[in-house]
């Protein structure tokens, strides 16, 4: 018998509380608490929650993922791309249907739950990778683009339209408050300075701290007053069918980039075991829903805040319990302070966020490898930025589509022929010196074959034909599908040479290419005889038939 290996057993309650309070846990649960308070006070005041009930409703998540999860290292919460659409989704659906913000919210992050509940049941958890590092990079510009516009009027103290670049442009502009401007910007540096040290100081945390210290030297300031551990006002009542029916595409928006940015931000800190993304969309709908009943709103992961968890070495997801301590001891202990905090402080945290978010070392990669993926980039980020977050959002998904139909409609193709001293047959243009047979063009195509790129196929292959052409070998391995236009076109390519005295032959076909070829009768025009398991076995079989003499 082969060696067999003990099965681990479950893990006790005592040791599971006792590897709570190991030290890296502990230090984790401290780490992320730390950086979350500032963050949720501020990224609250984005989706229109006050500081002391975004505090609250922050808890939710922590709870949530610590039942579902499973990455020992996640963070969910409160995160400033998912809270900003959120208010672009929750603002034009209160005002035009007429209902409180509360409830137009409310709704919103129950949709985004129950979307991402029904993704979890029919198996939709490869949405995650709808979204290419392209379209990500030029979105996440976009946004923090936004995310900085629409913190002007709490950095300069007074009121502006930042509802478009446009009306901002127009808006009528006033002197600004020299004391905002410098307490917000008190908070960026800082963060900025902190996180080039180590990413474990808290700095917007340390931000804070000083810009409070400062902002009590200052009265024509606003602040953030009284704190208390209260949840956001549950709004469901006056919503109806059109309520829902206006929020589900943007619901359906926040649901796509929330559980993109989770997968993102969950592979990123997996360690050695492969992210389960069935296993996080559940998670994130149980959050997302939990939020909405509490009249909270949508929730993501923080790739800080995670990778504070992960440096810190936490090794269960438990840490979280630390955290949750942290956020209700602040205002318990220390109300009074955090009463002084200035909202230009709390603008200060979103800035540091929104420069967080754009990468220029990605910007630069993409300009090295193709002006396209550039181009894609930044057509997202002017989508985003001029047509409006969620519009963008879907302008994205519908770039990543069309990127990949245009790589599959036009993929690459290649005539194959005999490098000397290199086993195997390769592209006739990658080696200098190939040799091919005569009378034998073996050709290869690059994609699965379907109806938009069949013709493209069948105009790749006779193109490629020389006038001693006797027999075409398709090296089938890679056209891992067919569709009903391929089939249909695989008779008319075979029609077309048998016209004009060709062989048609096909070699590694994979068995579930072979049986619609014959179902749909391609495989008896063609001949199973000639259908070879291997390019080897074909070439002998042509040189056996036609070079024999």
């Amino acid at each position: 018998m082969g060696n067999t290996q003990t099965p681990a057993k479950p893990p006790t309650r005592r040791n599971a509380v006792r590897d709570l309070f190991q030290v890296p846990n502990v230090v984790a649960g401290i780490s992320v608490g730390a950086y979350i308070i500032p963050q949720a006070m501020a990224y609250g005041s984005l989706a229109g929650v006050t500081p002391s009930a975004s505090l609250t409703i922050s808890v939710v998540p922590l709870v949530v993922y610590m039942i579902l999860g499973r990455n020992t290292s996640m963070s969910l919460g409160p995160e400033s791309t998912v809270a900003l659409m959120t208010a672009a989704a929750v603002g034009p659906v209160a005002a035009s249907q007429g209902i409180p913000w509360a409830t137009a919210l409310a709704v919103t992050t129950t949709l985004v739950g129950v979307i991402l509940g029904i993704g979890w049941l029919i198996k939709a958890s490869f949405l995650a990778d709808l979204l290419s590092n392209p379209i990500l990079t030029g979105y996440m510009t976009g946004v923090a683009i936004l995310m900085i516009v629409s913190q002007l009027p709490k950095i300069l103290g007074f009121d502006l339209n930042t509802d478009t670049i446009g009306e901002l442009i127009s808006s009528e502009w006033q002197t600004p408050n020299a004391h905002t401007i410098l307490i917000a910007t008190i908070v960026v540096v800082l963060s900025l300075i902190s996180r080039r040290i180590s990413n474990r100081i808290p700095g917007p945390l340390l931000g804070l701290a000083v810009a409070t210290l400062v902002g009590l030297f200052f009265t024509d300031i606003e602040r953030v007053g009284e704190v208390s551990l209260e949840l956001p006002a549950v709004g469901f009542q006056g919503f109806d069918v059109e309520v829902v029916v206006a929020l589900m595409l943007p619901a359906l928006s926040i649901a796509v980039v929330s559980f993109t940015d989770v997968m993102v931000t969950s592979r990123a800190f997996a360690g050695k075991e492969r992210p389960n993304a069935s296993m996080e969309m559940r998670a994130l709908a149980g959050t997302q829903f939990a939020s909405g009943m509490a009249g909270g709103y949508p929730m993501s992961a923080s790739s800080s805040r995670t990778a504070l968890a992960f440096a810190a070495g936490s090794t269960t997801r438990f840490y979280s319990v630390f955290v949750i301590v942290f956020i209700i001891a602040g205002p318990l202990l220390l109300p009074g302070v955090i009463a002084q905090v200035p909202i230009s402080a709390l603008a200060g945290v979103i800035v540091f966020a929104a420069i967080t978010l754009v990468s220029l070392p990605d910007w630069t990669a993409l300009a090295r490898f193709r002006f396209g993926e550039v181009a894609v980039a930044a057509t997202c980020t002017l989508a985003v930025v001029f047509v409006g977050i969620l519009p963008g959002v879907l302008i994205a998904i519908v770039l990543s589509i069309v990127e990949l139909l245009m790589r599959l409609a036009r993929p690459h193709d290649g005539v194959l022929g005999f490098v000397p001293n290199m086993p195997g047959m390769h592209d006739i243009d990658d080696h200098d010196g190939t040799e091919t047979l005569p009378g034998l063009l073996v050709f290869r195509y690059d994609a699965p074959l379907f109806f938009m790129n069949a013709y493209d196929f069948f105009y790749k292959v006779t193109g490629a034909l020389e006038p001693d052409t006797q027999v075409v070998l398709l090296n089938m391995e890679a056209n891992v599908e067919l569709d009903t236009t391929a089939l249909d076109v695989m008779d008319e390519l075979h029609d077309t040479l048998d016209a004009d005295g060709i062989d048609l032959w096909l070699a590694r076909v994979k068995n579930d290419v072979l049986i619609p070829l014959r179902d749909h009768g391609t495989a008896d025009i063609v001949g199973e005889e000639n259908m070879y398991p291997t390019l080897p076995v074909a070439v002998d079989a042509y040189r056996e038939r036609y070079l024999s003499d």
